[in-house]
């Protein structure tokens, strides 16, 4: 009871941590999204999130009015409570009466929260007869979609746009984090069984933290509707066992390293290039004295590039990549490594007021030259817990498996097993 008290008390300091992170200096909000932005975002709102396939939309500084004939008074705030969290909308106006097929405004304006429509402001000021008409979806207005119809000139939503601009760039990345990755950095804690024991170490109880995240500096759009991204990443992984009195610090990797990503579309390219380096924890070579003599010092660099492809309304997703080492130590490590996998991301099916509840689901694979290309498995599957399904913070409690060779440090020799519960959080 003890072990499981210390492991849950590590999870809990290491989420603190987390919290720390994310209300620090480490990711400022960028500059105010355009208004071709907070269109697109907001038709990738109705159309994925909500389930809503016929619908207008309209921008102007910042203003978002959408038009949805039939929807109940439930339904228009759900829709103002969803496209409200957009970064840089001001206020939502929501008409559940249906638009014009000719002419200029939708029939009846935006008129509070009486009827079938809704209005919130969120900072801005004016009347409602100052706000922009909606529009019928065969007119031509810039900011403009019809969710269903498809927006003017037939040219497909930008789902998958993040907001450009230089440091501070803002929450979210091209390439999205890999969900069941066990080295993949962002702050997350994990409580893991291992069973048999650890061949080496003997270890049964474990609590795995990871400090770290993506960072963009520079984010810019590219022709053929691209975008491009550059960064590093930074993380510190850590384990620690529950078994010894005072869960003792077994081993310290450090990863970082400067990355690229690029973006079409539901095509992803990562390209990156980072430093791990791996250190023995005090109390292991303390208790452990064999430890002394047996310690190696593991150190590479890995220059490794992955193409990620999400398809089916982004619910799934496909990656695979290959990775080189070098300069590395001992000098007799392994140099290629390939990596690949499959992610579901389901649909929220539940919400606390602007929260989604959404099933996730991961399968990540590996295969490392140094041992003869054998399969490293990791398996996850949970709830993901975010106010919008594909970008912004994201919070994750996950079951875990995990059967191949250690991923820490100096034991990646050893064939390991082990089921394990964590929690996860990405900017």
């Amino acid at each position: 009871m003890n072990r499981v008290l210390r492991g849950v008390m590590c999870c809990a300091g290491a989420m603190v941590v987390g919290a720390a992170f994310a209300g620090g200096p480490i990711r400022p909000q960028a500059s105010t999204p355009s208004d071709s932005y907070i269109n697109g975002y907001a038709a990738a709102v109705l159309r994925y999130e909500l389930h809503i396939h016929h619908a207008t939309i309209v921008v102007r500084d910042g203003v978002v009015q959408v038009g949805a004939a039939g929807v109940s008074a439930q339904e228009a705030q759900r829709i103002e409570a969803a496209v409200r969290h957009v970064a840089g909308v001001r206020a939502v106006y929501v008409n559940a009466q249906a638009p014009r097929q000719e002419g200029g405004a939708a029939a009846g304006a935006p008129t509070g929260t009486n009827g079938a429509g809704t209005a919130a402001m969120t900072g801005a000021s004016g009347a409602n007869s100052e706000e922009p008409p909606l529009q019928a979806p065969n007119e031509k207005l810039a900011n403009v979609s019809f969710v269903g119809w498809g927006p003017p000139d037939n040219k497909p939503v930008p789902l998958y746009r993040e907001p450009t601009g230089a440091f501070p760039v803002g929450t979210g990345n091209l390439f999205a984090p890999l969900l069941a990755d066990p080295r993949w950095p962002g702050m997350a804690a994990s409580y893991q069984h291992f069973s048999p024991y650890h061949p080496i170490s003997g270890l049964k109880d474990v609590v795995q933290v990871s400090i770290g995240d993506t960072l963009p500096f520079l984010r810019a759009n590219l022709p053929w509707h691209m975008q491009i991204e550059t960064g590093m990443q930074a993380n510190v992984f850590a384990f620690f066992n529950m078994d010894t009195t005072h869960s003792d610090l077994q081993n310290t990797d450090y990863l970082v390293g400067g990355y690229a990503a690029l973006r079409r579309k539901n095509i992803s390219l990562l390209v990156r290039y980072y430093h791990q380096s791996s250190h023995l924890g005090d109390e292991l070579l303390l208790n452990e004295p064999q430890y002394q003599t047996l310690r190696q010092k593991i150190s590479y660099e890995e220059a490794n590039a992955i193409v990620s492809f999400d398809f089916y309304h982004r619910m799934f997703r496909v990656y695979g990549g290959v990775g080189y080492l070098r300069d590395v130590e001992p000098s007799n490590l392994g140099h290629w490594r390939f990596h690949y996998g499959a992610e579901f991301h389901g649909p929220a099916f539940a919400h606390s007021g602007s929260i989604g509840f959404s099933p996730v689901a991961g399968a990540d694979f590996k295969n490392w030259s140094q041992v003869n290309y054998d399969t490293e498995v990791s398996l996850r599957a949970g709830l993901q817990l975010s106010k919008h399904r594909f970008y912004g913070p994201q919070m994750q409690f996950l079951i875990e498996y995990y059967i191949g060779h250690d991923q820490n440090g100096q034991f990646f020799t050893d064939q390991v097993q082990f089921v394990g519960f964590g929690v996860h959080y990405y900017f």
